[in-house]
């Protein structure tokens, strides 16, 4: 039986994401930078396999960062610089399409496995269906993910796709590859424009 949907998120509800190249934290400087918001919520993680650190941020705590120069300011805060040292860093919004199983469970899980893609236009409505219809409830199902959630961004990659799991070894099991093999997977993969995968480790 697979988890059931999350509430539908109201109209405008999003996650702010902020990404650092070039940077790999550990939990002295997650623990660090929430001192320095301490009325932020904010879940923290790194990469595995590159140097890279990732911010999420609930839209409620960032409704007034129109732009990249504020997210900056926000940045700037957390890292306990001043704007002019900030390293280089990106920024989108994720508006929720799907979630399921329990987010703030998920969220205590120590890994966070990310996938993003772009894909033509012209295949944007079946790809929308296979991820809601198949692809995201079979991999949610699976023993060992707490909370899977997909997203529309608005930069590139256009679509980003998130597991919280119990264990690094899930992702890639033959539990997993047996739950993302099907027809209709194989005809969508070759639409992906610029796939990335990424594991990362979440600071608490």
């Amino acid at each position: 039986m697979h988890p059931q949907p999350a509430a539908d998120p109201p109209s405008g509800d999003c996650t702010l994401l902020i990404e650092i190249p070039g940077i790999r934290w550990d939990a002295a400087d997650a623990h660090r930078a929430r001192r320095r918001v301490p009325d932020l919520e904010v879940d923290i993680l790194t990469a595995v396999s590159a140097e890279e650190t990732w911010f999420y941020i609930p839209d409620q705590s960032t409704q007034e960062l129109d732009d990249a120069r504020q997210a900056g300011g926000l940045l700037a805060t957390m890292l306990g610089l001043g704007p002019d040292a900030l390293p280089e860093f990106r920024c989108r919004r994720l508006t929720g399409l799907l979630k399921l199983g329990d987010a703030s469970h998920g969220r205590q899980q120590s890994w966070h496995y990310t996938s993003q893609t772009d894909v033509p236009e012209t295949t944007e409505e079946e790809f929308n269906r296979w991820f809601d219809r198949e692809h995201l409830p079979q991999l949610a199902g699976l023993g060992g993910t707490v909370h899977a959630a997909r997203y529309r961004t608005d930069g590139s990659p256009r679509y980003l796709a998130c597991y919280d799991l119990t264990a690094r070894e899930v992702q890639g099991s033959p539990e997993w590859r047996a739950a993302i093999e099907s027809p209709w997977r194989d005809r969508m993969h070759h639409q992906f424009i610029g796939p990335r995968r990424l594991m990362l480790r979440r600071l608490h």
